[in-house]
């Protein structure tokens, strides 16, 4: 499925590759190369022409171990990359896909300033997020804790979701993660939230929006 590669407006350094309903973000390291959050299928074959221009690829994130299926083709058309996971999905992931997995803290040194990974407490897919710091906006790049209605044009949205079926699949103590999410939205409220499925969303009232979609899982469990 062809996709294509934006720059979203005053993110310099974080372009999106869409597939359908399925958004890769590629991150500019302190290297240079790109750092892709959830590899999709089939695109390495269609970008990478256009990601060589753009410095290359030099990490594979896998977000969770439900996030899989891109790594083996990226891994084999971007032969230096690095493949990387948190230590709880490492498992899974190795057995679905047969790559070898880094820890974190090696990409973490790779990471521009201003940009954190982030592991939710309470999940049982081993979720990484990215967080970062650009100018007046606090960014949550995630993979399915949240999303949005998908978009066909380059514009955000103005209200994040959550799938019906994340609870289930993806949340092992509900409680524990909807409390570390709250932790961390007293210490930075994000006002744009970049999901891996549907579109882009920014609001001044994304972080409470974000923690009554917690409040709401919370009732439903």
């Amino acid at each position: 499925m062809a996709g294509n590669i934006s720059k979203l407006a005053r993110l310099e350094d974080i372009h999106i590759i869409r597939a359908g309903k399925l958004n890769c973000f590629a991150l500019r390291l302190q290297t240079g190369g790109l750092c892709l959050y959830s590899p999709i299928a089939g695109q390495e074959r269609v970008q990478r022409e256009a990601l060589e221009q753009l410095g290359g690829v030099s990490v594979l994130l896998a977000p969770n171990h439900y996030h899989n299926k891109g790594l083996a083709g990226h891994a084999e058309a971007f032969r230096n990359a690095t493949v990387a996971c948190s230590a709880s999905a490492k498992p899974r992931l190795e057995k679905v896909t047969g790559l070898t997995y880094e820890p974190l803290q090696k990409l973490e040194t790779a990471l521009q300033k201003g940009h954190t990974l982030l592991e939710p407490q309470g999940l049982k897919t081993g979720e990484v997020w990215v967080e970062i710091q650009n100018n007046s906006d606090t960014i949550w790049i995630v993979a399915d804790a949240f999303m949005s209605e998908s978009r066909s044009s380059d514009g955000f949205g103005d209200t994040p979701a959550r799938s019906g079926s994340f609870p289930r699949y993806g949340v092992d103590d509900a409680k524990l993660f909807a409390n570390w999410v709250e932790q961390r939205l007293a210490i930075a409220s994000p006002t744009i939230l970049l999901p891996c499925h549907g579109g882009p969303v920014k609001s001044p009232h994304l972080g409470p929006m974000l923690s009554t979609l917690n409040t709401k899982m919370l009732g439903s469990r």
